[in-house]
């Protein structure tokens, strides 16, 4: 019988039901949000993706740095091949 009410309560309420549901949700909710563990959980998780960028950044700039020695001395290897085959073209004079 006592649940039949509640039920028939429930069913005639129900708009206000859900807003107080809501507003309970929000007050837990923000009392959550403003704890300290939560706080410092984020500001840990912050820090923490803030390092990995800077990491990434770092290995970006060495990995750019290896490509930008390794075409200069490719370059330099092209040059001195280049410098060879030069030498060989040129003829050479005979004495008469």
């Amino acid at each position: 019988m006592v649940k039949r009410e509640i039920f028939d309560f429930a069913n005639q309420h129900k708009s206000a039901l859900i807003f107080a549901a809501g507003f309970a949700t929000a007050v837990v909710g923000k009392k959550i949000l403003e704890s300290k563990v939560v706080k410092d959980t984020a500001t840990d998780c912050v820090a923490g993706v803030m390092a990995l960028k800077q990491d990434a950044e770092d290995r970006v700039s060495e990995i750019k740095e290896d490509a930008e020695a390794q075409l200069e001395e490719e370059d330099d290897e092209k040059k001195l091949i280049e410098v060879e085959d030069e030498e060989e073209e040129k003829p050479k004079k005979s004495k008469k």
